[in-house]
């Protein structure tokens, strides 16, 4: 496994614990630059994030990353004859802004690919991708959504989330899912690294579950990084982290937290609950 670096903080304001504005030009490229150094070759970004797919090719100008980008949700409304084009066209929009970085190609919106309409979309957008030597793939909030899809598609690509209080993707081993999976949310927005009282604070649904959290730790001798980070390595069917971060020092903190860190074992910590662990929910609990 290895850390692969996410861009949503440079096009957004970004996470419950992220800053509350977006990273300009400068930083962003300092952040590169840093990433690069510490070899970190995988970028993940999307159409979504703010205008950061723009952008993104210019900042890594003599920079050896790779890319994972995401197609925008299908708009409202369409008519479903008009979807499969309406993502060939996303798709070549990526592909100009990001060149020959674009490896992979994700459908942010699983839903997008529900029913009749997926397979309208799929094979179109597939052939489309391959022609482009791009990798196409899907974004997922959970496991059934994913097996559900790679019953119907030839999945090559997955994103799902995963971390220390979400363990459903560690309970698999390679083969059980696409070759290439990215684990996102490893922080949980960052509520995983926050204080216990600000974080409970900001998510009093998830009290119980993040007492439990900072006492494990703290019954343990671990920084809450690296404790994060070290679940994470015991995931086996898992090829990349995804980390966001909100500049260098931060960044740094993660690499050498993720270069200390051993395989945690933590199975007791694994929550379950959809108003703790989906970020989509939590509006609905506060």
């Amino acid at each position: 496994m290895e850390l692969a670096l996410g861009t949503a903080q440079f096009g957004l304001a970004y996470g419950v614990a992220g800053r509350t504005q977006a990273l300009g030009d400068v930083e962003a490229r300092g952040v590169l630059e840093a990433a690069a150094g510490h070899g970190i070759r995988w970028l993940d970004t999307a159409a979504a994030y703010g205008d950061i797919e723009q952008r993104l090719a210019g900042l890594c100008v003599g920079l050896p990353f790779q890319v994972v980008s995401k197609l925008p949700a299908l708009p409202v409304g369409i008519r479903m004859d008009r979807a499969p084009q309406f993502f060939v066209d996303a798709l070549r929009r990526s592909s100009q802004r990001l060149g020959d970085r674009l490896r992979v190609m994700l459908f942010h919106r699983a839903q997008d690919l529900e029913g009749e309409q997926g397979d309208l979309v799929w094979p179109t957008l597939q052939t489309e991708a391959l022609a482009a030597g791009i990798e196409l793939g899907v974004s997922c909030y959970d496991l059934p959504g994913l097996r559900s899809l790679q019953s119907r598609f030839s999945i090559g690509a997955a994103q799902l989330p995963g971390n220390a209080l979400d363990q459903t993707v560690g309970t698999l081993v390679k083969g059980d899912l696409p070759a290439c999976l990215q684990l996102r949310s490893a922080f949980l927005q960052g509520l995983l690294l926050m204080p216990e009282a600000d974080a409970v604070r900001r998510l009093p649904s998830a009290a119980v579950a993040l007492r439990r959290w900072h006492a494990w730790c703290e019954d343990r001798g671990l920084g809450r990084l690296e404790a994060a980070l070290g679940v994470i390595k015991g995931f086996p069917a898992v090829s990349q982290c995804v980390v966001g971060v909100d500049g260098v020092e931060q960044l740094q903190q993660i690499v050498t937290a993720w270069s200390r860190c051993a395989v945690l074992r933590a199975s007791e910590l694994d929550c379950g609950d959809a108003a703790v662990i989906d970020p989509r929910r939590w509006s609905l609990a506060a």
